[in-house]
């Protein structure tokens, strides 16, 4: 059900050896025990290393394609007091674990021993009954920094219109992710992407479109299931926001200030921020750079800005690595000023 991808001498097979290492310096993304690059999706490769899945795959098909086939277990936290220390005398630490890969062994954070995992398995397995109820679609999954973060999505609806005289097509999605090493909550989440530019924004994150389980208590996952259910009623205000948004009339001069506004943080003044390579990557987007930043939906409108902001922090801020950029998109940074430029145009309306 699904086509391996993998970039080697003959574009064919697992990767090994050296060229694993180079890749996985080169684009961060974690690799399981085999070779095979844990990444999936029904859209398109990540950097030709991801498995491209046909939609109506199995669960189990995605956590093989993915790599979350593997369970993350606890071990022992021991520490040597002196160089040389025979491993019989080294000293424990008390109340803490250490969680590390089933597969290859490899470590993934130090946690206190009261925190609940959630597998690899069950965030895939969280999708299995909508799925075989036919109300949704996983569309990717997968296993960055080695195993610390796993994720996976999934479209709730074929998606719906803003109108206008081009399709500006925006399609819910459920996200649910969690981490081994406690820089993540286990999250389920409303987010949307517009199609025309694959831009993700995430509905606002105190609303009914969120669910969210810190690792001090175990993840319910009937109850994330009710609340994004319930959560329908968030996507057709966040669609009339949009629409909205659309009609708003947004100039060079209104665009310039939001951007400012958007990146002035702190003691920043405002010439150094004019100056940036954001502030001016921004309003490169949204006057002309951006995809579909010319459709009527677009052009000159508060949407258009937003998508222009979505834009940029998806797919243009430097980064690292891709993999540091998605993070930072889906979970940090990127996320928050994303939010924070919904915010300011939502205030135009």
């Amino acid at each position: 059900m699904y086509n391996v991808r993998h970039r080697s001498q003959s574009d064919t097979g697992n990767l090994t050896g050296n060229a694993q290492g180079e890749l996985e310096m080169a684009h961060q993304i974690a690799f399981n025990s085999a070779g095979s690059a844990q990444y999936a999706s029904t859209e398109r490769e990540w950097h030709g290393l991801g498995q491209l899945m046909v939609r109506g795959a199995t669960v189990e098909e995605w956590q093989q394609a993915a790599g979350m086939d593997y369970q993350v277990q606890r071990g022992y936290v021991r520490f040597a007091t002196e160089r040389g220390q025979a491993a019989e005398d080294m000293g424990r630490m008390e109340e803490k674990v250490v969680l590390f890969r089933s597969d290859d062994k490899k470590p993934l954070g130090v946690v206190s021993d009261s925190y609940k995992v959630v597998q690899p398995k069950e965030v895939l397995e969280f999708f299995r009954d909508w799925a075989d109820q036919g109300g949704l679609s996983i569309e990717s999954a997968g296993v960055l920094f080695n195993g610390k973060r796993y994720f996976a999505t999934a479209k709730l609806a074929d998606g719906v219109d803003l109108g206008g005289k081009n399709r500006d097509r925006v399609v819910p999605y459920a996200l649910l992710s969690t981490s081994a090493d406690g820089s993540l909550a286990t999250e389920c989440r409303w987010t949307t992407v517009r199609t025309v530019c694959n831009n993700t924004l995430t509905m606002a994150r105190n609303s009914a479109a969120c669910h969210r389980t810190t690792h001090r208590s175990k993840f319910q996952a009937n109850e994330a299931r009710k609340a994004v259910e319930l959560a329908h009623a968030d996507f057709g205000a966040f669609m009339e926001m949009a629409r909205d948004l659309a009609m708003i009339k947004v100039n060079a001069e209104m665009a310039q200030d939001l951007t400012l506004r958007l990146f002035k943080a702190g003691k920043k003044d405002d010439d150094a921020v004019r100056a940036s390579a954001g502030y001016n990557r921004v309003l490169g987007l949204f006057g002309g750079d951006g995809k579909g930043s010319l459709l009527d939906t677009a052009f000159e409108t508060g949407w258009g800005w937003l998508n222009a902001v979505t834009e940029n922090f998806d797919q243009h801020v430097r980064s690292q690595s891709e993999e540091n950029r998605i993070a930072s998109a889906m979970w940090g940074q990127g996320d928050d000023m994303k939010q924070k430029a919904l915010d300011l145009v939502t205030a135009l309306l």
